[in-house]
């Protein structure tokens, strides 16, 4: 091999070397921490938590940093809980001064490392943010009813989209992040109200039994029997059947005239024949 074409492996393995080493440790949160004194016990936390070597495994970040004052009573939680409150103040974007005076009146909501551990309840994974209109940029856990009013204090430190330290007036804590949630009571009202729709199908099925109900006219049907009754008593109709017997008392009634007829005949003969004896009588004499 030239000595040419040996430098010139050299200057490359060297260059993919230098890339390499870029690539996988593009920062050192803990390293750019250490030139602040003010943050040393956050600093300390994040190496606790071991937090700090997944920031530095990550691109496009943005670190929500407490000075020594403002941590507050986080330093004596558990590191369970301390890891599940840091990890909410691990914005997995970037964002500079410049970029959040942006949101001028807006208000939006952005993903935190907490969110890609996959134990977040809720909302407990993303913060709001918001420009305010008082010229101050807030930040707060996007649960429901959660505050948003930890102020941006100013920026610690910066490598132009890769990572940003900003400095936040208190520490953000999302409602149940310490393991006390518990979930929201609205899906057991929503189960009930199944419930409530089953309760309202039977009503439904009801109007189909009132349809039976409505054959119970057919009893009414019964009680119009009665009316009917009159029409039972019909045999009082038939009542008048009997009047078939005055009718042949009226045909025994015909048969007087008739007779009485005859009789008028047999009386007017006898008289004609009395008569045609005194007649012959007399023409005797």
């Amino acid at each position: 091999m030239s000595p040419s074409a040996a430098a010139s492996l050299f200057v490359i393995s060297a260059v993919l070397l230098l890339s390499a080493a870029v690539t996988t440790s593009a920062h050192n949160i803990t390293l750019i921490l250490d030139q602040y004194p003010e943050f040393s016990t956050y600093n300390s936390l994040l190496t606790a938590t071991d937090l700090a070597t997944k920031i530095n495994r990550r691109k496009t970040l943005t670190i929500l940093a407490l000075t020594n004052d403002r941590i507050g009573d986080l330093a004596g939680k558990s590191v369970y809980v301390q890891t599940r409150i840091l990890s909410t103040h691990i914005v997995l974007d970037y964002f500079d001064m410049l970029k959040l005076y942006k949101f001028k009146n807006t208000k939006s909501v952005v993903t935190t490392l907490y969110q890609s551990t996959g134990t977040a309840d809720d909302m407990q994974g993303f913060l709001n943010v918001i420009h305010s209109t008082d010229g101050n940029i807030y930040f707060g856990s996007a649960m429901n009813g959660a505050p948003l009013d930890a102020k941006v204090e100013g920026s610690v430190a910066k490598q132009p989209y890769n990572i940003s330290v900003l400095s936040i007036s208190h520490v953000i804590v999302a409602p149940g992040i310490d393991g006390s949630f518990k979930p929201v009571t609205a899906p057991p009202p929503k189960a009930p109200a199944p419930a409530a729709s089953n309760a309202t199908s039977p009503p439904a099925e009801s109007p189909e039994v009132e349809e039976p109900a409505a054959d119970a006219p057919a009893p009414d049907s019964d009680v119009a029997a009665p009316a009917d009754a009159p029409a039972a008593d019909a045999p009082a109709a038939d009542a008048p059947g009997p009047s078939p017997d005055s009718a042949p008392a009226d045909a025994d009634q015909t048969p007087p005239p008739a007779n009485a007829a005859g009789k008028q005949m047999v009386g007017g003969l006898s008289i004609g024949l009395v008569m045609a004896f005194a007649s012959i009588v007399l023409a005797a004499h």
